[in-house]
């Protein structure tokens, strides 16, 4: 009987673990810089954005979708991909920033699928 015990506690407390990791996402949209934002999603903005990043900005993604603009966790992920379309795959912290994980270069049409704001709960 303890055996079973143990085992059920022990299948309980690994599926718990499973249903805390943070489910992945994706989201398409243009990395700009935090001064910029909108005005910053395309590809003519690499200068701009060097030069504000430099001043002090953070690497953001403004989305496809939306066009929202959305903080980045880890942004040392993105510094190569500035003024790039890109699709990020990774997590929303409790702050909701993008936690990156990936980065995949997309062509740079605007207008893709990217996540939407309600993807990042």
């Amino acid at each position: 009987m303890k055996t079973k015990a143990l085992c059920v506690i022990g299948l309980y407390l690994c599926s718990m673990t499973v249903l805390a990791v943070a489910k992945e996402h994706s989201w398409e949209g243009w990395i700009s810089d935090s001064k910029c934002g909108v005005k910053g999603a395309n590809a003519s903005h690499l200068a701009c954005a060097k030069k504000c990043i430099q001043g002090g900005a953070t690497p953001v993604l403004v989305t496809d979708k939306d066009q929202k603009v959305v903080a980045i966790a880890n942004p040392d992920k993105v510094m190569d991909h500035l003024a790039q379309h890109v699709r990020l795959t990774g997590s929303m912290t409790s702050d909701g920033a993008i936690q990156v994980q990936s980065v995949k270069m997309l062509s740079s049409q605007k207008g893709g699928s990217g996540g939407d704001m309600s993807d990042m709960h």
